[in-house]
């Protein structure tokens, strides 16, 4: 073998050597980089069925919590179907016990609009009766003012009695009544009482007793209108005529005016007391 061949075969050597050692590094790095591809094979394996253990877990722990929040909303639920149920009993019931009370009210209130109707129609039906009253009472005052307004009043008296007049100033009571149209006369009194207004004429006529003079006069009401006098000489008699002007109601009398003096008037008729209506 010459030189060449011995260099070339050398080369070769070398060259297959160090091919030898790269294939060798190469199979060593395939090896390593196989390795790693399965440890990290191995780890994503790991990582994916950790991945999915948590995903299951979560799954579970997920369909856990929702199976957790049905049953507490169905408890919940339940409970505020109890709840809503009590309500309403509730509701019913006060509901029933407001339409006994309406229905009491309304009874009370009917009750009571029929007896303030009843109070109504009574105190209508007086109302009514009063004013039929005053009504009838209206008329029968109409009537008699029409009536009193017709009648003109008179009247004549005489006294029946004698009288002794001691010390007083009583009023004469002229008792023997001939005429007394309109009955303004009473002779229990004496006293003359005017019934309609109007202008009235009035006398009286006085017959002393043997040696007693009388002294007398006509009052309008409590008041002096006139004074009268009978002498005493044998039987003297005396008389005064008046014109008077009287209200409804005023009262026209003859009275004794000598309180200190013992007086005697003559009766069977000698005296009298007449008055009649002229003119209003």
């Amino acid at each position: 073998m010459n030189l060449w061949e011995e260099s070339f075969s050398s080369s070769i050597e070398n060259k297959m050597k160090v091919y030898a050692d790269k294939m060798k590094l190469w199979e060593e790095s395939i090896s390593s980089s196989l390795d790693k591809v399965v440890e990290q094979k191995k780890k994503t394996e790991t990582f994916v069925e950790s991945h999915l253990q948590d995903q299951t877990r979560f799954k579970e722990s997920f369909l856990e919590t929702i199976d957790n929040f049905k049953l507490q909303s169905e408890n919940k639920t339940e409970m505020y179907e109890r709840k809503m149920n009590t309500l309403l009993d509730s509701f019913s019931s006060k509901i029933q016990e407001l339409s006994e009370a309406e229905r009491k009210i309304e009874n009370t209130m009917q009750a009571s609009l029929h007896q303030e109707q009843n109070r109504f129609n009574a105190s209508f039906d007086k109302i009514v009766e009063l004013s039929n009253r005053f009504n009838t009472s209206l008329q029968e005052i109409a009537l008699k003012e029409k009536k009193d307004k017709r009648i003109r009043p008179a009247f004549f008296s005489t006294l029946l009695k004698s009288v002794v007049l001691s010390n007083s100033n009583k009023v004469l009571i002229f008792d023997g009544v001939k005429v007394n149209r309109g009955g303004g006369y009473d002779p229990s009194s004496g006293i003359f009482t005017a019934k309609r207004d109007g202008l009235y004429h009035f006398s009286c006529v006085i017959y002393g007793a043997s040696g007693k003079d009388v002294g007398y006069q006509l009052n309008k009401n409590d008041s002096l209108y006139v004074r009268g006098y009978s002498n005493n000489g044998p039987y003297e008699a005396s008389s005064i005529s008046v014109l008077v002007e009287l209200k409804k109601g005023d009262r026209v009398y003859i009275k004794h005016r000598h309180p200190g003096q013992t007086e005697a008037v003559i009766g069977n008729d000698h005296s009298s007391f007449a008055g009649y209506f002229l003119q209003d």
